[in-house]
């Protein structure tokens, strides 16, 4: 028998798959990227920047320790649109690695151990099966072995900074 409890967290699971689902940028995907690590760990930071900067495939983001800036591989990004059915799958993926680069900007500083507590939150907000599990657990290059031909060979000097990406953490009008 489904109790209530269960019935309302299955609920609360429908309703993030598809407010991640529809997102229509970057920072929608991030406020509900801070909700949910904030509810699993207690942790929250605000005023971070988001810069786009083509990468090398195997590499999907990084957060410079000490900064405010994650950076997302931007070639990376526009490869997963070529290659996804559709825009969820995007979406599912650059949720799990802005979630990945916050928390490492909280303090997580061990690649496993973020991996591993990435995967784990994504587990428990949006049900085993989902994505964003998948994407947490695997390399991307083993799911989508075609995105290898997408990236640069080094960083590229040439970045883009995200208007209005963390809106939520901005108290004032500037």
């Amino acid at each position: 028998m489904i109790t209530k409890y269960e019935s309302y967290r299955e609920q609360l699971k429908q309703d993030l798959r598809r407010r991640i689902d529809s997102a229509k940028d970057y920072a929608e995907l991030f406020e509900i990227v801070k909700r949910v690590v904030e509810i699993h760990t207690g942790r929250h930071r605000a005023g971070l920047s988001l810069i786009l900067q083509d990468m090398p495939t195997a590499l999907g983001a990084y957060y410079p320790v000490g900064t405010n800036t994650i950076v997302l591989n931007r070639a990376l990004v526009a490869g997963m649109r070529a290659v996804s059915k559709n825009d969820r799958e995007v979406n599912y993926f650059v949720f799990m690695v802005l979630m990945h680069e916050y928390l490492h900007s909280l303090g997580y500083l061990s690649e496993a151990s973020v991996r591993n507590l990435c995967e784990r939150i994504c587990s428990a907000v949006l049900g085993a099966d989902h994505p964003s599990v998948k994407l947490a657990k695997t390399n991307w290059l083993e799911i989508h072995p075609e995105l290898q031909m997408v990236g640069k060979s080094r960083v590229s000097d040439d970045y883009e900074v995200v208007d209005r990406f963390d809106v939520s953490s901005t108290s004032y009008i500037g």
